[in-house]
């Protein structure tokens, strides 16, 4: 896929492993850069999701929007998306209504001191 900038899961029950590989796919080299990634209002997404996804951030300078409302995360898989964050290009992180906690809240703090979500407009 070469022009596909936004991906729309929202609201289709992913599950955990469904979540993860999709992020998985995405970090591949042959799938164009994706700039939009919304997996909001899937309740089966967690640590296995959140892992994929903060390698994605990591390999994919161009993502400026990730929507996980409601996706259910507990604490351990916010900590996981936001230990070690790097994201660049990213404007827009939703993390509403998951079970960020003091420990994936402490790690955003600390994504944000060290640099690194230097674009972050909205969260």
């Amino acid at each position: 896929v070469e022009h596909l900038e936004e991906l729309n899961l929202s609201k289709i029950g992913l599950s955990d492993k469904a979540g993860a590989a999709v992020a998985v796919a995405l970090t591949r080299a042959h799938v164009a850069p994706v700039k939009v990634v919304k997996l909001g209002h899937n309740c089966g997404l967690s640590r296995q999701t959140a892992c994929a996804l903060g390698r994605l951030l990591a390999s994919n300078s161009k993502i400026q929007e990730l929507d996980l409302f409601r996706c259910g995360l507990d604490v351990e898989a916010c900590a996981a998306l936001l230990e070690g964050l790097a994201a660049p290009a990213l404007k827009k992180l939703d993390l509403r209504n998951n079970g960020l906690g003091t420990r994936g809240g402490a790690a955003l703090v600390a994504a944000v001191q060290r640099g690194a979500l230097p674009a972050l407009e909205e969260l």
